[in-house]
């Protein structure tokens, strides 16, 4: 018989720890972002609005939806101007046609002059998601 030598022991172990912390953030949410803010990648928006989301959000089921948006725009030289806005929907199905609409329940916007821009509207985005994680209401409509 052979030992598995320490050193893959470790590596698979690393890699396992690594898929379990990565499968905690994960989001079974639906996200959908609108942007226009080309100095920054859609893929690290999504990134951190799934890191910060609060946990009673990553928890639901396909009956919700997050829609965000950012935009940008020129204001000063050095300077962009930014609003965000990430906002929880619900499902609601009509009763006598079975017509499907999305209501907003809550969510968070912010806005601001940025001088990094992609650094600092991300820091701000991802703070005011931890900020104003009881904003996300799961019971209205």
């Amino acid at each position: 018989m052979s030992k598995t030598p320490p050193m893959i022991k470790l590596t698979k172990l690393a890699l396992l720890a690594i898929a379990s912390l990565s499968a905690c953030n994960a989001s079974a949410v639906e996200l959908v972002l609108s942007s226009n803010a080309t100095e920054i990648p859609h893929d690290l928006v999504k990134e951190t609005i799934s890191a910060h989301l609060p946990r009673q959000i990553v928890e639901l089921d396909g009956s919700y939806k997050l829609y965000a948006y950012l935009e940008t725009a020129d204001y000063q030289p050095g300077e962009r101007l930014y609003s965000y806005s990430v906002q929880l929907h619900k499902r609601v199905e009509e009763a006598g046609t079975g017509k499907v609409y999305w209501v907003s329940t809550g969510g968070i916007r912010g806005h601001g002059v940025a001088t990094v821009a992609q650094d600092t509207i991300l820091a701000n985005l991802g703070s005011d998601l931890v900020a104003g994680a009881n904003s996300f209401k799961l019971d209205q409509m």
